[in-house]
């Protein structure tokens, strides 16, 4: 992939949309993973690092070298952050709640508790809300609905999830990063690919080929050698999650 050129038309995106809103700046979440990272980085080389806030929302499980990570870029790329523990927030929704709540229910919990504070940020300010999922994550439905996919845009929705590992390496993001086990840290021990069942690599070797070039689950398990049981839960997967892509259904009066 050109790179140069994935750069420039992220760029010339997020001034473009900016400018057709009336808005000031970015707003987003940076959470000491890559993509975040990616994410900030874009906005800062795109609006000036002035135009731009990093929020920083830990709550358990976030773990403390992601958090000073996420300063450590913000303070790198020379965006203003601002950083607020959501758990009393969380706790909040959960006491006033009846009902067992696990872990999945409040990992989203979480994810659209820190919506609610990107929205509110970019309110006071007059900016908008950078989302940070990639095509991976929105194809399978990887992402919580109106919790992390609840943004103004997206930069990276076309780019799969191993083009941001080589877009970082172009960009010369610090390695950290680059080697980083994916997570959203919705809660304890949970990575991306434990969650899936596999690494990006085969999931996007699946998706490429599902999406791009429209082959059956047979071709591509002859294309790949990928186990056809993998296959099939990939493309079930982003079949059964296609409500989390579209608005809402009316009824088409």
């Amino acid at each position: 992939m050109d790179y140069a050129r994935v750069e420039a038309r992220i760029h010339d995106f997020l001034r473009d949309r900016l400018d057709a809103a009336g808005a000031d700046g970015y707003v987003l979440g940076v959470s000491g993973g890559l993509d975040s990272a990616l994410g900030a980085r874009v906005a800062a080389d795109a609006v000036g690092p002035e135009n731009a806030l990093g929020l920083i929302l830990p709550g358990a499980p976030s773990s403390t070298a992601n958090m000073r990570d996420a300063r450590d870029l913000c303070d790198f790329l020379g965006i203003p952050y601002e950083e607020d523990d959501i758990r009393p927030a969380v706790a909040s929704i959960r006491d006033g709640l009846s009902g067992d709540f696990d872990e999945t229910t409040v990992g989203n919990v979480r994810a659209r508790v820190r919506m609610t504070y990107c929205y509110e940020a970019a309110n006071a300010r007059n900016y908008l809300v950078l989302g940070a999922d990639n095509k991976s994550e929105y194809e399978l439905g990887y992402f919580t609905k109106y919790g992390d996919g609840a943004v103004d845009l997206a930069p990276f929705g076309d780019l799969y999830k191993t083009d941001l590992y080589e877009f970082a390496e172009y960009l010369g993001l610090p390695e950290t990063f680059i080697e980083k086990q994916p997570t959203a840290e919705l809660w304890e021990g949970q990575t991306d690919e434990d969650e899936l069942g596999a690494s990006y690599e085969v999931i996007d070797a699946v998706l490429r080929r599902y999406l791009d070039r429209d082959l059956t689950v047979a071709e591509i398990v002859a294309d790949t050698g990928i186990d056809r049981d993998l296959v099939e839960r990939f493309v079930s997967r982003h079949e059964s999650t296609e409500h989390k892509r579209r608005r809402p259904p009316t009824p088409g009066l």
